[in-house]
């Protein structure tokens, strides 16, 4: 019985022994003294600002006379060839925007007056006239358009007992002004031209030079 009393009490004392070396060997002691990480110095923080936009500049280009590339054109018409003033009605059709256009025309007046004359007027009692134009504008910028046309054309004259045809030669001064408004074309106008007939049939052998006025109102589209 002691000997077993001695072996078991061997054993427990073995492993108070084992038990308490484990102990010793787990503890690990840090000293006090040591030195901390260094902190980051703090980044100074940078605000960029957008920089003021530039000023504006004011590129607003003036205001261009809208030019219409057909324009119609009516108004009264007169024809002379010295004894008085025939007067009539006039037809037009221009075409261009540029300085250099065209222009078809048509005139019917009745002849100057004949008076006490027996003699019938070399425009007769009425008259027809027919002309194309290559028309220059001298100043197609603005308003104001002063106008040179030259052309030929046919007039047709009718006398009380006969009638003829003649080729003509034309050269025309006019000067238009354009009302400015935005989507139309509208233009007052006012010209001068003189016609000089050539090749006629023998009915107006006695037709010479002669002068008409015009005055129209015009619009394009």
């Amino acid at each position: 019985m002691r000997r077993i009393r001695a072996a078991i009490s061997g054993i427990l004392l073995s492993l108070s022994l084992g038990t308490g070396a484990a102990a010793d060997n787990a503890i690990v002691t840090v000293g006090r003294d040591y030195a901390l990480p260094p902190r980051p110095s703090p980044q100074p923080i940078i605000i960029v600002r957008d920089a003021p936009p530039p000023p504006l500049i004011d590129v607003t280009l003036p205001h261009e006379v809208y030019r219409s590339p057909f324009r119609l054109s009516v108004g009264p018409s007169g024809v002379t060839t010295g004894r008085g003033l025939g007067m009539g009605l006039g037809l037009g059709a221009d075409f261009g925007t540029g300085t250099v256009g065209a222009r078809l025309a048509a005139m019917w007046l009745r002849g100057e007056p004949q008076g006490s004359s027996l003699q019938m007027p070399a425009s007769g009692s009425r008259m027809g006239q027919y002309t194309a134009e290559l028309v220059v504008d001298l100043h197609k910028g603005g308003p104001v358009h002063p106008m040179f046309g030259l052309g030929f054309g046919l007039v047709h004259i009718a006398k009380n007992d006969a009638s003829g045809d003649a080729v003509i030669g034309t050269a025309r001064l006019g000067l238009e002004y354009a009302l400015g408004i935005e989507d139309a074309d509208v233009r007052l106008g006012l010209s001068v031209l003189g016609a000089m007939p050539g090749v006629s049939d023998r009915e107006l052998t006695d037709l010479r030079a002669y002068g008409m006025v015009n005055a129209s109102i015009a619009i394009g589209f």
